[in-house]
């Protein structure tokens, strides 16, 4: 009688064996491990991205603001006088006037007499080539004997070129403002006030006038309040 042989093997066809537990749990494993690393790099990436969005539009960082800058500072006495190139502005003979000068009022020394203070006139030469501009000058003196304020502010000065009888230019005539500024000035010292002068005509009011000045000898006057100086000549070629 044949015998009949069953086998070991496996059905016809599949010669392949299905992994293991352990195979599982170790992909498993790795797939959870780059999950978790993914995760951890879009969160490091999205922490980055929020502070520097932030610090960009944070309003009180002033970095964060393009071209920011300090608000400026004005200087605390500044005079505008139109058309002189150059405004008169006051200070001492040594130094100009220092941006925080003594504002009206506030200097502890008493007013000085009218009759103490001198007023002077200077030029910085005695004749000018065409293409010079001549700087006029208003010294202001403390005559007396002791330290005593001077308001020598723009709404007390006045700068005036003539030529013969002729007035030729006034620093008022196109004063846009005016202000006070209280100086005190020790006994023999002074101040003084400055401007480059555009060798140009002024009539009261500020018309505008298209005229080109003759060579010749002009005569410079300054006056603070009630006192005037001595003329000053000069000569432009």
């Amino acid at each position: 009688m044949a015998s009949t042989d069953h086998g070991t093997g496996g059905p016809a066809g599949g010669g392949g064996r299905r992994p293991g537990p352990g195979v599982y749990r170790r992909r498993r494993l790795a797939v959870a491990i780059l999950v978790v690393l993914v995760v951890v790099a879009l969160a490091v990436g999205g922490a980055a991205l929020a502070g520097l969005f932030g610090r960009q539009d944070d309003p009180g960082d002033p970095s964060s603001a393009p071209g920011s800058t300090s608000a400026p500072t004005g200087p605390a006495y500044s005079a505008s006088r139109t058309p002189p190139s150059a405004a008169p502005s006051a200070g001492s003979s040594s130094a100009p006037a220092s941006p925080g000068a003594t504002p009206s009022g506030s200097p502890s020394a008493g007013r000085c007499d009218p009759a103490a203070v001198v007023v002077g006139a200077e030029t910085d030469e005695r004749t000018y080539s065409p293409e010079e501009k001549p700087v006029l000058s208003l010294v202001i003196r403390n005559g007396g004997t002791t330290a005593c304020a001077v308001n020598v502010g723009t709404s007390q000065m006045e700068f005036v070129l003539t030529r013969g009888a002729e007035r030729v230019f006034s620093s008022i005539d196109c004063q846009e403002s005016s202000e006070d500024l209280d100086r005190v000035i020790e006994p023999g010292g002074e101040e003084r006030a400055t401007f480059e002068w555009a060798r140009n005509r002024t009539v009261p009011g500020c018309t505008v006038v298209e005229e080109e000045l003759a060579e010749g000898s002009y005569t410079l006057t300054t006056r603070l309040g009630a006192r005037s100086s001595a003329p000053v000549t000069f000569t432009l070629q």
